[in-house]
């Protein structure tokens, strides 16, 4: 049985200063906090932990942050949970499944950005004016997609993402482009 926490695969450590650190170091008051399906708050030491299930979660979870400390938090850099399979020894790293709305016209652009990260795409369906992309990556390499397609579609494409699985690291290896 795998941890729950596993199924919040984005961690970003955040260091608190003064009214803060004494707010990280009561547990009881982080989880009040937290809404555990998107992200959850872990305090250690001068600081803590957020657990998030993707960018747009943990974004939700620094806006918090901020807006109840201010400038007593500040964040450190992101990373992707893996972990090592005890049966196997096998390295394990989160895949996420990605559901791409854009305007049809941008549809190149979309499957290019999808293939230079090494998406395996699962379904393209074309409709009148707007095209549905279905497609699977790792998590580490889903990382600014959202807001790189935004850009792309100047805003007019809609992004969904969430965690489908733990996969061995040489298979996700092996369907990704270098």
């Amino acid at each position: 049985v795998r941890d729950r926490l596993d199924l919040l695969p984005l961690r970003q450590p955040v260091a608190a200063r003064g009214n803060a650190a004494r707010v990280f170091a009561r547990q009881d008051l982080l989880d009040a906090l937290a809404r555990p399906e998107r992200y959850r708050i872990f305090g250690h030491a001068d600081g803590g932990q957020i657990l998030a299930a993707s960018e747009f979660a943990l974004a939700d979870a620094q806006v918090l942050l901020r807006q109840a400390y201010g400038d007593l938090v500040s964040f450190g850099a992101v990373s992707v949970h893996t972990y090592c399979d005890p049966a196997s020894a096998t390295p394990m790293v989160p895949v996420m499944f990605v559901r791409i709305d854009a305007p049809r016209s941008h549809l190149q652009e979309v499957l290019g950005s999808l293939k230079a990260r090494g998406a395996e795409v699962k379904d393209c369906e074309i409709r009148r004016d707007r095209v549905l992309v279905r497609a699977e990556l790792e998590f580490l390499r889903a990382l600014g997609l959202e807001r790189h397609l935004a850009e792309q579609t100047d805003g007019a494409g809609h992004f969904l993402s969430w965690l489908m699985r733990y996969q061995p690291a040489a298979r996700s290896r092996g369907n990704t482009a270098s």
